[in-house]
């Protein structure tokens, strides 16, 4: 998607997933927040539609004991029309923070 100083939103395509090797996570529902509102999405591709400016995505899954295993957060600035694209991977280890990255 180019950049059109236009359209006053832009995109943010986010997405999770996990090692093979640990595959039991595929029974929990991760979290992703945007800009502090929280949904619960599952594991794989989604795109939000947000406001242009300042933005931090993070990602977490729950697990026995916590909520918000694996978090982790990444803030970034969007212009209008701009799409960014975020990709988290869940650790193998459940309390250290997974990996996430921006990419355009």
């Amino acid at each position: 998607m180019s950049t059109d100083p236009c359209n006053s939103t832009a995109r943010i395509v986010v997405t999770i997933d996990h090692s093979p090797l640990a595959f039991v996570y595929g029974l929990f529902t991760p979290t992703v927040t945007v800009n502090g509102r929280a949904e619960r999405r599952k594991w794989g591709t989604h795109t939000f539609v947000v406001p242009p400016g300042s933005c931090e995505v993070a990602i977490s899954y729950p697990w026995f004991l916590s909520r918000e295993c694996g978090r982790n957060s990444v803030r970034f600035d969007l212009a209008p029309g701009e799409e960014k694209k975020v990709r988290y991977c869940a650790g193998l280890v459940r309390y250290v923070p997974g990996s996430i990255a921006i990419s355009r």
